[in-house]
């Protein structure tokens, strides 16, 4: 059984670990100082060299014969210390070894001196996975262990790790490593296995591998073992969208659209998952955007010269607005992707967002109208067309953006907020007010805020929302209200004082001898001819009638008495 490439390659000095210059010379300056610490965090993403660094580091600190910095590589301990067969160097596997019973263990071990070598080390890998009673288990040992005693572990989660460990710790955080290191890497491994591979296939898989070198070597093993080391096979493995295919679909959506949708239903059907088709679209768009504004960035890209000659001949037919809102568009459906939508349905809105985007910047004079059906065949008349007036062009001005938050911030703090995340541009006398979220454009749309925004921004002939391919023009608010004729108030009378003794008018005094149904018959009447309520002069006057009652009973009893 041959050695997997990735265990074969694995870096057994410290000049071979790539990509991680400042951790290594933290490493290397410790040892020839003689600053070693007791307890080192190794932390970074997978693949990056963390534990190959813990055992270089382990080797050159028990080595017998070291010169410099460099483990030897040949003595007793070296050759121990590859082999995993050192006593003197633990390797304990933080996943499966998380218990508090297992670092009872450790800590009755540690108080042991080394066999034979200098320092007893302990290296755990996923420190993270232990669990909270192991790390209090681990924490007294971990603060004040032996002088011989040295601990190193490794992480791909350092803020999953108790802050009280963190601290007692030397933190050496490892970067992801470059696409251009994991290639020279892959080439100087396939020159030395004597294996002949295309450059493009070997990018492909540096790109492949996300920045851990591990996955690399393991996916160029895949790809050795399928045949010949070529782009169509790295496809293949991968489930097809390597970066040349997108840079082929990008071209082609500018050239012939109608191929779009088949070219991207392709990658799909190959296996290509749809959070990693959007996410190299994106990529290759936010290149395209960089090179467009500044042709000499495409070298810090860390791309190929072929990727390189591509961005700048394509960036050359795309406008930065149009890519700029390509690629919003592609984030919008990303995050629709990540969330599991099917395959076809998430095809089909990325294809819709595309054309709104691609109609968008097409001028009116260009887009096809499709005629009305005609009940015969007889052709259509021919019909001069009128002058074509040129589009109106839509440019974009650095502090308009500023200018109109400043004026909405005098104006109406809430439409200021809600303009915030815009992107205006003027068209013609129009100010375009370009909405980022759904959210703001339906609030602006408002009649209130809307005709707001036409106030604030009078000096335009007009204001226009616009929320992908939806626009909404702003009223305006009336010059001069309109004349509203409202009803006059009625005057209210002052209370008459009325004295129930006069004659009514055009009345004669009624005696006192007439039946009392016909006088309260005409004291209403007269009260109604006078213009008065009658209801509320009769209930002062029952009023009135009550008390003259109640102090008649009284004099009528101091009479009696």
């Amino acid at each position: 059984m041959s050695v997997s490439l990735y265990r074969k390659y694995r870096p057994q000095f410290f000049s071979d670990v790539i990509g991680q210059k400042s951790a290594v010379d933290v490493l290397t300056n410790s040892i020839l100082r003689g600053r070693v610490g007791h307890a080192y965090l190794f932390s970074g993403s997978r693949g990056c060299g963390k534990t190959s660094a813990a055992r270089i580091f382990a080797k050159a600190l028990n080595c017998l014969e070291r010169n410099g910095f460099e483990p030897c590589g040949s003595c007793r301990n070296c050759q121990e210390i590859t082999a995993g067969e050192s006593l003197d160097v633990i390797e304990i596997d933080g996943a499966s070894n998380n218990g508090v019973d297992n670092i009872r263990g450790l800590k009755e071990n540690v108080a042991l001196s080394p066999f034979n070598s200098r320092y007893k080390i302990y290296i755990i890998d996923e420190v993270h996975m232990l669990s909270q009673g192991a790390f209090n288990a681990l924490l007294k040992t971990l603060e004040e262990p032996p002088e011989h005693v040295i601990f190193i572990m490794a992480t791909t989660e350092p803020h999953k790790v108790p802050v009280t460990i963190r601290s007692r710790c030397q933190h050496i955080p490892f970067r992801s490593i470059t696409p251009d290191d994991i290639y020279s890497r892959l080439d100087y491994v396939c020159k030395n296995e004597s294996i002949t591979a295309e450059a493009e296939a070997l990018r492909e898989i540096s790109r492949q591998a996300d920045g851990a070198l591990r996955d690399a070597l393991s996916l160029l093993e895949q790809v050795i073992a399928s045949g010949n080391i070529t782009l169509a096979n790295v496809e293949a493995i991968c489930g097809a969208g390597s970066r040349p295919s997108f840079e082929r679909w990008i071209t082609g959506l500018r050239e012939n659209p109608e191929n779009a949708y088949t070219g991207l239903r392709a990658m799909f059907d190959a296996g290509a998952s749809g959070v990693r088709v959007l996410e190299e679209i994106f990529a290759i768009l936010r290149d395209l955007l960089i090179v467009s504004k500044w042709k000499n960035a495409a070298d810090s890209l860390g791309l190929s010269e072929q990727e390189k000659n591509f961005l700048v001949n394509e960036a050359s037919q795309w406008k930065p607005a149009e890519i700029h809102r390509m690629m919003r568009s592609t984030l919008r459906i990303l995050g629709e992707a990540r969330m599991g939508v099917r395959t076809d349905i998430l095809l089909g809105m990325f294809m819709l967002s595309v054309e709104d985007n691609r109609l968008s910047f097409i001028p009116e004079t260009e887009k096809v109208v499709p005629h009305a059906t005609m009940r015969d065949e007889t052709p259509p008349p021919v019909i001069t067309a009128p002058a074509v007036q040129a589009p109106v062009e839509v440019k974009e001005d650095p502090v308009l953006k500023e200018e109109i938050l400043t004026l909405a911030h005098e104006k109406n703090f809430a439409v200021w907020c809600a303009l915030y995340d815009s992107r205006p541009m003027v068209r013609g006398n129009e100010l375009v007010l370009d909405m980022a979220h759904r959210y703001n454009y339906t609030v602006l749309k408002i009649d209130r805020n809307a005709a707001e925004l036409s106030e604030i921004f009078g000096k335009y002939g007009s204001v226009v929302l616009r929320y992908g391919s939806a626009e909404y023009p702003c009223p305006r608010k009336p010059t001069a209200s309109p004349e509203i004729h409202m009803p006059a108030k009625a005057v209210k009378e002052p209370t008459k004082t009325i004295d129930f003794n006069m004659p009514l008018p055009d009345e004669k005094p009624v005696p006192s001898a007439q039946s009392p149904n016909s006088s309260f018959g005409d004291f209403i009447r007269g009260l109604s001819a006078m213009g008065l309520n009658p209801e509320v002069i009769l209930h002062r006057q029952m009023e009135s009638d009550d008390t003259d009652t109640d102090s008649d009973n009284e004099i009528s009893e101091g009479d009696a008495e």
